[in-house]
């Protein structure tokens, strides 16, 4: 009776995982297709380094210029976003003025350049919101063209929705991610690294 029961007992259980296999199996093959992503951006990564003592951190100020101070960048850091209509690249009346403000920075310091970020909130394909998102540093690049800043200083990139200052999705949150971001990023013969 035992080798009855035993043989019985592994058919059931070889049946279950078949059943398991093929139901896995049809469940994989009614999964949407995936969508391509671009590749992963790669950094250069150097050897690390250990962290200066704070009195040496203290001394050091992260200056792009001689006469650039942490003070210019905190000044910067207030103006450096604006903000745009929902599936608009149209700047607003704000948006200039705060455009108008960096451009008279940027004439300040004639060498530091700067990453023209355009970011989308979550409602909309992915694709829609990075096309989107550089449309909205494209337009932000050439008002600050029209203002006398060098384009070789000016580079867009576009994050649409991946890069969100809010994650929830309340229309006041994605307001806030519907937004353009001027980010310093170095001197023109500095390394991006």
């Amino acid at each position: 009776m035992r080798t009855v029961s035993f043989i019985i007992s592994a058919n059931v259980r070889r049946l279950l995982r078949l059943s398991i296999l093929a139901l896995c199996g049809m469940l994989a093959a009614c999964q949407r297709p995936t969508q391509l992503l671009p590749p992963a951006p790669i950094f250069e990564m150097g050897v690390p380094q250990r962290p200066l003592p704070e009195q040496v951190q203290a001394t050091l100020r992260p200056s792009l210029r001689d006469d650039a101070t942490t003070d210019d960048f905190e000044r910067f850091a207030s103006f450096s976003r604006i903000y745009f209509e929902r599936n608009s690249a149209s700047l607003t009346e704000e948006a200039r003025k705060t455009l108008d403000a960096q451009a008279a920075w940027l004439r300040e310091h004639p060498d530091v350049r700067a990453s023209l970020q355009g970011h989308a909130d979550a409602l909309g394909t992915r694709e829609h919101q990075i096309t989107l998102g550089e449309r909205r540093a494209t337009a932000m690049k050439f008002y600050l063209l029209a203002r006398g800043i060098d384009p070789h200083r000016l580079t867009v990139t576009s994050f649409g929705k991946q890069r969100t200052a809010v994650l929830a999705l309340d229309e006041a949150s994605q307001k806030s991610n519907r937004r353009g971001e001027t980010v310093l990023i170095g001197t023109p013969g500095a390394s991006e690294h």
